[in-house]
């Protein structure tokens, strides 16, 4: 009798611990989906604010946008909120038919007034990803209803539909519900006239997504609720458990034993290892970081272009890939990541010994040079750096290694002191614009300014490309300044990174995605 009343006190025990709440809305295991993954990183989870991998991909599953990317298609966001669009002839005011009969968790009716709201909070809080509204020049004066359900927005120039749609697609441009946050405002030193709820929904929520928000323990787990009423995309689990497991090797123990249903981004060796799971497979989708030599142009030999060329060839990129990597990456020769609208997959460089020392010959310089490279001290970035400066050996060049910690590096970066460096970019939207224009436009003081290279032509190519309207013709001109960036230009692409998860056998195809703003929930099944 003990015994029993032992193990019926272990299993409520764990039925609590996953996030299972007794009552009218109780669940079974069968209908919750768990997922373990590293989630502290999360700040904040009002989508004004929320600017971590964590919080924005969390975000994306209890508030809706105007426009959305559609589950595993990132090329072009699709209506949401919206249902139909205008432009004015000068390509300055776009106005928006909403949805009618869309409602908040709170059962609020969703409107105009809201979107209004909701794009004022952003402007006016001015915080981390406030940016990807207000380079259009958004002001709180800019957004306005015409009438309940249409909502209008005046920007300072005429930009691409393209850019300005996945703008309009990003986390931060989630419509809040203003009735709501507006009971919930509070007075702080930051705020001394009102906080617009910012306090309030760092850990509450005012969304209409597919998912209800309905914990968050912080060190802990997150807790959505399937949102049945949802307009579009009604979740095909009635629940959620996000499990704060920092730690992957936990996750892979908890993934093997059932504990969790899916182990959210595996290392390598254990992606080898889990493999072997008759019970588990691997899904993998390509992460938006690309890794990359920038090379000063103003600095000796890497002034001539065939030096920097030389440089291209002599690297040993699958030795990169598959020995530092462990297969979780792919080579890349493009600033367009893969899942991007634009990408191609072009091979310019490769490791050819023969054709870099041939260049280098040509170029006045057949015994080499020395030169240095700086580098971060945190892993893979001295390993990586290793296998370049033993690259570069081959033929001829020696490079110095310079490990610095990120408070020295990225100012000496800035302030182009550098010679070589190994560093790395990812976007902060969903377009190729948001890669184009650091990568090749110099007058963005972005990464082609840090490397000194002033190129007029491709300066321009991303400037046009940024208002051109017709978007396959946009997409053309970033796929010519790409061309020319990387066969002239200040960088040796290395690699493209990739995502591989755990997940058992029971559960349905999971829809991850690049950016953690575009995962996506609903519809992924359990057996």
């Amino acid at each position: 009798m003990i015994k029993k009343r032992f193990v019926c006190v272990m299993a409520v025990l764990v039925f609590l611990g996953l996030g299972f709440s007794p009552g009218a809305d109780a669940v079974g295991r069968q209908d919750v989906l768990v997922i373990g993954m590293a989630t502290s990183d999360i700040i904040s989870l009002d989508p004004a604010k929320a600017f971590e991998f964590s919080g924005v991909g969390i975000d994306a599953q209890i508030y809706d946008r105007l426009l959305d990317f559609p589950a595993g298609k990132f090329d072009k966001p699709e209506f949401s909120l919206a249902k139909s669009y205008d432009v004015s002839s000068d390509g300055k005011t776009w106005t928006f038919k909403l949805r009618e009969g869309v409602k908040f968790h709170s059962g609020n009716p969703l409107t105009a007034e809201d979107a209004v709201y909701s794009f004022q909070r952003v402007v006016v809080l001015k915080d981390q990803p406030s940016f990807i509204l207000t380079q259009f020049g958004i002001t709180p004066d800019s957004v306005k209803a015409i009438d309940r359900y249409t909502f209008q927005v005046t920007l300072d120039d005429k930009y691409a539909s393209g850019i300005f749609f996945a703008c309009l697609a990003a986390g931060v441009s989630s419509v809040v519900d203003s009735k709501l946050v507006k009971q919930h405002i509070q007075k702080t030193d930051k705020y001394p006239d009102g906080d617009m709820g910012l306090t309030w929904l760092a850990r509450n929520s005012a969304g209409s997504g597919p998912f209800i928000l309905r914990k968050w323990e912080k060190g802990d787990r997150v807790i959505l609720d399937a949102n049945s009423d949802h307009f579009m995309y009604p979740p095909k689990v009635k629940r959620v458990v996000i499990k704060e497991i920092n730690e992957a090797t936990s996750r892979r123990l908890q993934v093997e034993k059932g504990d969790i249903d899916i182990a959210w981004e595996m290392f390598p060796d254990q992606i080898k290892e889990l493999k072997k799971n008759q019970d588990l497979r691997i899904e993998s989708s390509p992460a938006t970081t690309i890794y990359y030599i920038g090379m000063n142009v103003t600095m000796g030999p890497l002034k001539d272009n065939r030096v920097r060329s030389a440089i291209r060839h002599a690297i040993n990129y699958d030795g990169i890939i598959n020995n530092i990597m462990g297969g979780a990456a792919q080579p890349t020769n493009s600033f367009i990541p893969d899942g991007f609208a634009g990408y191609q997959n072009s091979v310019y460089y490769r490791e050819d010994l023969e054709k870099a020392r041939r260049l280098l010959k040509e170029a006045g310089l057949p015994d080499g040079f020395s030169i240095s490279m700086d580098h971060g001290d945190q892993t893979p970035n001295p390993e990586i750096a290793q296998a370049l400066q033993n690259s570069l050996a081959r033929v001829g060049i020696r490079v110095k290694l310079n490990k610095l910690i990120s408070a020295q590096l990225w100012p000496k970066y800035r302030a182009q002191k550098h010679e070589l460096i190994l560093a790395r970019w990812g976007p902060d939207y969903v377009d190729p614009h948001t890669n184009a224009q650091p990568f090749a436009d110099y007058k963005a003081k972005q990464l082609c300014w840090r490397n000194v290279f002033y190129n007029d032509e491709t300066s321009a190519l991303i400037q046009r490309a940024g208002q051109e309207m017709d978007n396959d013709k946009r997409i053309a001109l970033y796929q010519e300044a790409n061309r020319i960036i990387q066969t002239q230009g200040p960088y040796a692409m290395l690699y493209q990174s990739r995502y591989d998860h755990a997940v058992r056998s029971n559960i349905g195809k999971v829809y991850a995605a690049p950016q953690f703003d575009l995962w996506k929930l609903y519809p992924i099944t359990k057996k």
